[in-house]
């Protein structure tokens, strides 16, 4: 709509559907696997359901207690925010060569390292603060961390 028209209701709420619909992507590089990993913001509802899912509940003499498993709640979130995984090598010229995965859930990497699926293989694969690190990121991409500032502007 930049031919100088002007917007009518209907255009300026399609925009509004399709920014909502379009969720935010970075891609990471995980050097010490030269890994690298593109994320895609991930909507409340799912971060919440994730949420559910990583919560131990105990009681003790009558009182219910929570406690989210820290590690199996980034696990999932990175499994889940995924969009895209290659394995990739440098050539001696610059060049890369990579291997483009399904995903974490791969059977390339599942049934070599005889695992049940993609958050088993992100729990195997990344150290505890690539884990956090990389958790991180996604409550970043999905819009944790928002300043409210940021929200006037």
């Amino acid at each position: 709509m930049s031919d100088g028209k002007e917007w009518n209701e209907q255009d300026i709420l399609d925009g509004l559907f399709e920014t909502a619909a379009n969720l935010p992507e970075e891609t990471v590089f995980i050097s010490r696997l030269s890994l690298r990993v593109t994320l895609r913001g991930l909507t409340s509802s799912k971060v919440d359901s994730i949420r559910e899912r990583c919560t131990v509940r105990k009681t003790t003499k009558g009182h219910v207690s929570e406690k989210i498993d820290s590690e199996l709640f980034n696990a999932t979130l990175i499994k889940e925010a995924t969009s895209a995984l290659e394995v990739v090598r440098k050539l001696a010229d610059g060049q890369e060569q990579s291997v483009k995965l399904s995903g974490w859930g791969d059977e390339r990497i599942t049934s070599r390292l005889r695992l049940s699926g993609g958050d088993e293989a992100v729990r195997r694969m990344l150290l505890a603060g690539e884990l956090d690190a990389v958790g991180d990121k996604v409550l970043e991409l999905s819009g944790f961390g928002v300043d409210i500032a940021d929200l006037k502007n």
